[in-house]
Order: structure tokens, then sequence, then C-alpha cells
């Protein structure tokens, strides 16, 4: 990892701490979008320390499902939240002070184009760090397994 992939992911870590905190005191009601794109906030498990973490993501809607880029802000390496889903596709979805058991899998292929183009519209900042990586960008399903319930 270079020292400015360093720098930036050290950043992201901490401006998403703040935006998952001003997210759940406010009950979902502040910081609902981004750059223009609305916002959710993803739980998912570490695949090597078994802890709960809580990662703030654009979406777009597929019919029920979720879609989010692995972008993980434009650094050459797949996020860490993706690994973990891998590992373990089982996550939940807050929005709006609701919470939604998920699980994820990976865009196919035949749907990529047209949601890369949904979130494109809400985000043309992906375009960006799709040029900037030497890797293609994820796009991740959040396809919705329960109940929602109160978060």
């Amino acid at each position: 990892m270079t020292g400015k992939d360093k720098a930036l992911t050290l950043i992201t870590k901490y401006a998403a701490k703040i935006h998952v905190t001003m997210v759940r005191r406010s009950g979902g009601k502040l910081v609902r979008t981004f750059r223009g794109g609305d916002m959710l906030l993803l739980s998912h498990t570490g695949r090597r320390s078994g802890k709960a973490f809580t990662t703030p993501a654009l979406y777009v809607r597929d019919g029920e499902d979720y879609v989010i880029a692995a972008s993980n802000g434009g650094i050459d390496a797949e996020p860490q939240w993706w690994l973990n889903l891998q590992a373990d596709p089982r996550g939940a979805v807050e929005i709006g002070g609701r919470r939604t058991p998920v699980r994820a899998t990976q865009v196919d292929e035949t749907d990529r184009q047209q949601l890369w183009d949904a979130l494109m519209a809400k985000c043309p900042t992906y375009d960006d760090y799709q040029a900037g990586v030497s890797r293609r960008i994820s796009l991740v399903r959040l396809s919705p397994i329960g109940e929602e319930r109160a978060a």
C-alpha cells in the first residue's frame, strides 16, 4: 500500500466513525445523503476478529435490493467490509433508523453496467476512483433476508 493509500485509509476510517455516530445519534435523520447520493449503514462481521463493524456507503435500489460499490475511496485494495462479507455474507442495512438483515453477493455481469450507471448518476466520483485503481471495483448486492426493525 502506498503512503497516499495509507493516509486515505486512515482519513476514511475516522470519517466513517464520525458518520456512523452522527446517523445513530440522530435516529437516522442526519447525514442521509453524501455527494448527492443516498447513504446506508452496513453492519458486518470481521472475518478474523469476529468483531462487529459498521460502514457507511452510497447505494442505489434494484427492486428490493441495495447495491453499493466496493470502491474503498479510490484506494487500490479491496475494502475490508467487502472482504468480510465474502467470508460471511450476512450483514444488516440501516436506513432512517430501520435495520434490515441482508445477504451480500457480487453483482452479476449481466446487471453490472446498468447498476454502475445508476451509481454514477448519484455519485460521478466512482468513475474517477475506477480510473485510479488497477482492480475492477466490485458492485455488491445486499438482498433483504428478513423483517426490518428499529435500529
